[in-house]
């Protein structure tokens, strides 16, 4: 992620409100109201609005820690008392919507992030949940193109609403699926969660009913905290949303500032006492020059916390702490891909002057902890969507809509002096094995051999995942390329992770064993100097065994594996 600093022009733009002293104490105006709306603000301004609050030492008492109760697992809030109110923080799932589970320990996914609501309602916990944004996916993997995007943004934005999230945000990841699409797909007929473009110019004319500029949420219980939440688009994420929709006028974000002060007026009006800023910008760590989101906590703190994009995996444990002229203000990450979710505990204190005091705990979303229990499977909400998206997936036939392009090997130039019998196609490990025995045998009591019955035969939460080509293609020999793998019907000898899902399209070597620049195209690993051998096949295997889909690859990963899958035929052993 670019962690820029701003530059001098917008560090200038950026200005915080200015504090005003009255009656011996300070008090902080968001910004300068007219005389009629000036009453209201100085009211709210009372109540401490904008000002940082210590860690809930003042917050009540008459709860036991959540652990000795039971409620969460592990230590999580294990010396907190009841919350008068929390706000749930996610963001940038970039399309993951839930664990493949090819791999244990696997961490995040929709289903346990409800399993954890879950639990805040049944402590009695009321809470407020927004999302950063970044919802879909860029890209598919193992090199797939995106055709899955917006049917996973679609079961994520439903999985959002029937969670309870009020609010979501959004950057370059929905404007790099054309944010008109992306915002009729759910937000002009489904809402909530609202979608916010607070800084969005326009948004009435381009984008009509589908985005709000922030949104009020009662956080119920009686608890008289009246949250607003609104989302902008820092510079550097605009500017690369500009990249993206070349030649589309219809996206224009104005002025931070101008957006920020504008909606903090209309937050006082409503009597909003909680702001929260959703910012799509960068966040820094202590030590490094200020960007983006800290000069926003700096400049504006009438909002106690900032959620951040940011480009870690694993977010930090605390949030960064910003000073500003009354006290401090949070800056906070989740990370990406839906693993953490973030938890703001709100305290009453009954002191008008510093209303709420703040606590913040980051939550990984792990197994065994929160998976499903097998007596709470049946109707679990988020898990028939699941098996409706993967249903949806099926009854579309998602396999063909990938189409197929040529295998670098397919594209390779015609060896001189030798007429390609056939064109370079796939022929299945079943023809390898007549001159690769020893290899063919090491290979059937592998994994690979097996790899498609997983889907079928495993994989039942969600089912179905033979037919979703983000898991097929992982699964099979050359699903994506010409003559690879369509679907167990029309290309059964291609089901499973056989020999050309490595060395590529064998045709040509079938018929032509003995062409050493063939060799070196279908194997080219084995021509490396040892010192890079390594290094390139374990690049390779990677394009499967990544951090997410194989969780247990890292800190050695490729030479635990290799030498149950090591393959060298005995008379080239020496080779």
């Amino acid at each position: 992620m670019d962690d820029r600093k701003l530059s001098e022009t917008d560090q200038d733009e950026v200005q915080p409100v200015p504090a005003k002293a009255h009656q011996g104490k300070r008090r902080t105006l968001a910004f300068q109201l007219a005389a009629v709306a000036l009453t209201v603000v100085s009211a709210l301004a009372g109540t401490g609005l904008a000002r940082w609050l210590r860690a809930p030492d003042a917050a009540p008492k008459e709860t036991k820690p959540a652990e000795k109760k039971g409620l969460f697992p592990g230590r999580v809030f294990h010396d907190w008392t009841k919350p008068d109110l929390v706000v749930l923080i996610t963001g940038q799932q970039h399309g993951y919507i839930l664990p493949c589970g090819c791999s244990k320990p696997q961490v995040g996914g929709l289903e346990r992030r409800y399993n954890f609501m879950q639990m805040l309602k049944a402590a009695g916990w009321p809470y407020v949940a927004v999302d950063v944004g970044d919802v879909p996916q860029r890209h598919g993997p193992a090199g797939l193109p995106n055709q899955q995007a917006m049917l996973k943004y679609l079961y994520s934005m439903k999985s959002l609403k029937l969670m309870g999230y009020a609010a979501v945000g959004f950057g370059e990841y929905e404007a790099n699926m054309g944010l008109f699409n992306v915002l009729a797909e759910f937000a002009l007929n489904d809402k909530p969660p609202h979608v916010l473009g607070g800084n969005l110019m326009e948004a009435e004319r381009h984008f009509p009913e589908m985005t709000v500029p922030w949104k009020a949420v009662e956080s119920g219980e009686k608890s008289g905290i009246k949250v607003g939440v609104t989302s902008v688009v820092g510079p550097n994420v605009a500017a690369r949303i500009r990249e993206l929709t070349r030649g589309d006028d219809t996206i224009k974000f104005e002025a931070t500032p101008n957006a920020i002060n504008r909606v903090l007026t209309d937050m006082a009006a409503k009597g909003v006492n909680l702001p929260v800023l959703l910012y799509q910008g960068p966040v820094n760590r202590p030590g490094q020059p200020q960007t983006e989101a800290t000069a926003c906590a700096k400049a504006y703190p009438q909002f106690p916390f900032v959620v951040a994009i940011s480009d870690e995996d694993e977010p930090p444990s605390r949030p960064v702490e910003v000073a500003t002229k009354t006290g401090k203000s949070m800056v906070i990450a989740v990370g990406k891909k839906g693993k953490f979710v973030g938890v703001v505990g709100v305290w009453k204190t009954g002191n008008a002057e510093k209303p709420f005091t703040y606590r913040y705990e980051r939550v990984e979303l792990t197994e065994p902890e929160f998976l499903t229990a097998e007596e709470n499977q049946k109707n679990h909400p988020v898990m028939e969507l699941m098996e409706s998206y993967t249903r949806d997936l099926k009854t579309q036939n998602f396999l063909e809509k990938y189409g197929q392009v040529r295998h670098a090997v397919q594209v390779m130039p015609d060896v001189k002096g030798l007429t390609r019998p056939v064109p370079v196609t796939y022929v299945g490990s079943e023809k390898c094995k007549r001159c690769h025995e020893h290899a063919y045998e090491v290979w059937k009591k592998t994994p690979h051999a097996h790899a498609y019955d997983t889907l079928v035969v495993k994989a039942k939460q969600p089912g179905n995942r033979q037919y979703d080509p983000e898991c097929i293609v992982c699964h099979t020999v050359g699903f994506g390329y010409k003559s690879g793998y369509v679907n167990e019907t029309k290309t059964s000898h291609l089901k499973n992770v056989g020999c050309e899902s490595c060395h590529g399209p064998g045709s040509v070597h079938v018929l032509n064993p003995n062409d050493t620049t063939w060799h070196q195209r279908i194997n080219p690993w084995k021509y490396l100097p040892p010192n890079k051998r390594e290094l390139a096949t374990d690049q390779f295997c990677q394009k499967c065994h990544d951090q997410d889909n194989d969780v247990n690859w890292i800190n050695g990963g490729f030479k635990r594996n290799w030498p149950k899958v090591e393959h060298f035929t005995p008379k080239q052993a020496d080779d």
